[in-house]
């Protein structure tokens, strides 16, 4: 079993931590980034009953019949709303040679809803090609305080992210609000995962979640604790279980955080594994799932630390948005070729 590294964040957080704790934090956070790209933080400003009361208003919508959640079915393409379970491959847009199986198996075991900025958002202000991968919300009427408390947890991993940004900023050698104005209008997205309990064996290549990366510049994660978790792919091939601290969140990087440093930061595949059938009931799952991404007219050119005459920058400019909007067609269409 892979035990990523867990740092505390009292070092960035605490005026009264030293300057020595807050360097070993950043070189701790360097060498993970540049590992596996995956680990586990504590000492966040974010509760962990208000963790806990989201994941039980979520799983209270997703035990309503199925014919109440498909009220708020999303749109292919759309993004926001509710997903059936089976009806999602995440493997299914992956280039690697080596997932050619992975890309032809069933649909993943899980159900979905998808969140999108809760503030401000305008579809007016947004360019034409960007009306699909950042869609407006739609909220259910039940449960009565589903819209609410997303919202509200959606707010709190948009300042999380802001903060790890900014301790990725350090790391980098450049000022502390470097990435501010790229990602003061974030379009990032909440995905409520639920993997039910699987009381009958799955179908041969059949996973949770089939191997993926993610698209943006960072994930967090905050899952409950049952059997059937995360594991992500060593550099020789090999799937290793994750072990998840309890009371922690797992934050990893995306592709586009990867290519924005140069490759000196890697974007991980990882999946969901299956639980073990002796579980029964006790294997159903559920994961709160924020990616984080830049405001849609972000330029990502490879960032001035992580590049020079003896590093020359591998990829040409893009703007944030048409990144993101490229690989969600993308996804879309690899699914519907499957």
């Amino acid at each position: 079993m892979q035990r990523i590294p867990l740092l505390d964040l009292n070092a960035f957080y605490d005026p009264q931590s030293s300057t020595l704790d807050l360097k070993q934090l950043l070189c701790q956070l360097d060498e993970t980034l540049s590992d596996t790209g995956f680990l586990c933080i504590k000492g966040t400003q974010v509760s962990p009953e208000s963790v806990s009361f989201t994941q039980q208003t979520a799983l209270a919508f997703f035990d309503q019949a199925q014919t109440d959640k498909d009220k708020v079915k999303a749109v292919r393409h759309a993004n926001r709303g509710y997903t059936a379970l089976s009806e999602l491959g995440l493997s299914y847009a992956m280039d690697a040679a080596d997932l050619k199986a992975d890309r032809q198996a069933p649909p993943d075991l899980f159900e979905r809803y998808r969140i999108g900025p809760v503030d401000e958002f305008s579809p007016a202000l947004m360019a034409p090609f960007l009306t699909t991968a950042y869609a407006p919300n739609i909220w259910p009427t039940t449960p009565s305080n589903f819209t609410v408390t997303m919202q509200d947890y959606y707010r709190q991993m948009n300042r999380l992210s802001q903060d790890l940004l900014s301790l990725f900023a350090l790391v980098l050698g450049l000022p502390v609000n470097w990435f501010s104005d790229k990602v003061d209008r974030s379009m990032g997205s909440l995905a409520i995962n639920h993997y039910p309990a699987q009381l009958t064996p799955p179908l041969p290549g059949q996973l949770r979640a089939g191997p993926h990366t993610d698209y943006g510049t960072l994930t967090i994660v905050a899952p409950t604790a049952a059997p059937g978790g995360l594991q992500i792919r060593t550099r020789d091939g090999r799937w290793e279980d994750v072990h998840v601290d309890p009371g922690t969140f797992v934050v990893n990087i995306g592709d586009m955080m990867a290519q924005w440093s140069n490759d000196r930061w890697v974007s991980t595949v990882h999946r969901v594994a299956n639980p073990d059938l002796s579980h029964g009931l006790a294997g159903r799952r559920l994961s709160l799932v924020f990616f984080h991404q830049p405001n849609p007219d972000a330029v990502i050119d490879c960032i001035p630390t992580c590049c020079g005459a003896d590093r020359p920058a591998k990829y040409q400019s893009v703007l944030a948005g048409e990144y993101i909007n490229a690989k969600i067609n993308r996804h879309f269409k690899s699914y519907l070729a499957a």
